[in-house]
């Protein structure tokens, strides 16, 4: 049931993480920058993000204090960028952070949705769609920020704002599915071919089938999103060029490569991968603010 002939599963968790912050880190040097190539390169981060944090609500021993982490950094993301906006010398430099929303409440909110939806009472379930409402919102807030023919949007604060709106919690969710449909599509198998299904759990097989579908499903919600900014563009101004988020399909590449082993995972790395963010946010910043006065 095994065949380990099959398809390559080449990467770790750890190798994604990897990819995933590297892409991460070429794409701010592309904005801090304005080198639009970095930024093609960065739309292959968000997708293997989401992917690795929806493993980890699957793999986690303790979802709160997974859930805490990325609570703690979505806050403070989010008074950095206040900060940004209301220390005078912070503000000279004008980083334009206001504009990129908080990555970490995606990612909070994603794994948020994908919590309930393991849990086994439907009304906790239904709960789900909590989460992607609020993307829904911040994505119509920042929409109509981008336009300007409403004047600043008061009633979502920028900096409690998603930076991908819906988008990035939704691949969270679908990502989620993906397993579910893999078991859904193996105990249909069973009952046709009278293999247990159980047979399949845990299995190379497995895991190759969940690439599969989670790149389908990457596919498809970064086709929708392009659509729907596509026809919000025909009526409002919209500030991203949302056409090169089409890119993030190609990170459906890893994925498939994904082999569902952790790699290596020491504490350091763990928090580290963490605290890079902030770090190398503020580093580039550093750079640009030096290479501009000069």
């Amino acid at each position: 049931m095994d065949n380990k002939r099959g398809f390559p599963l080449l990467l770790s968790s750890f190798w994604l993480k990897i990819i995933a912050i590297l892409t991460m880190t070429v794409d701010h040097v592309g904005v801090m920058f304005d080198i639009t190539p970095c930024r093609y390169i960065g739309r292959l981060a968000l997708p293997l993000f989401c992917f690795m944090a929806t493993e980890g609500v699957l793999h986690t021993k303790n979802f709160k204090k997974y859930a805490l982490r990325l609570g703690i950094m979505a806050s403070a993301i989010s008074l950095i960028i206040v900060a940004t906006e209301t220390i005078p010398f912070l503000a000279e430099l004008n980083l334009g952070l206001r504009y990129e929303g908080v990555i970490f409440i995606d990612l909070l909110l994603g794994v948020l949705a994908v919590y309930c939806l393991m849990n086994k009472r439907w009304y906790v379930k239904l709960l789900a769609i909590l989460p992607l409402a609020y993307g829904i919102a911040s994505f119509i807030a920042t929409t109509f920020d981008d336009c300007g023919c409403y004047g600043e949007v008061l009633w979502f604060p920028y900096f409690l704002r998603t930076q991908y709106g819906w988008f990035g919690i939704a691949l969270i969710i679908g990502f989620y599915l993906a397993h579910l449909l893999v078991r859904l599509f193996f105990k249909f198998q069973s009952n046709t071919s009278g293999i247990d299904a159980d047979t399949y759990k845990g299995t190379r097989t497995e895991q190759i089938a969940v690439n599969i579908v989670s790149a389908l499903i990457l596919a498809v919600l970064t086709l929708l999103y392009f659509l729907v900014q596509n026809i919000i563009e025909q009526y409002i101004y919209v500030r991203v060029i949302y056409h090169v988020q089409l890119i993030s399909i190609i990170s459906g590449a890893f994925i498939l490569l994904y082999s569902g082993a952790r790699g290596y995972n020491k504490k350091w790395f763990q928090y580290g991968s963490y605290l890079y963010y902030p770090l190398h946010l503020a580093i580039i910043a550093a750079i640009a603010a030096i290479v501009f006065s000069i």
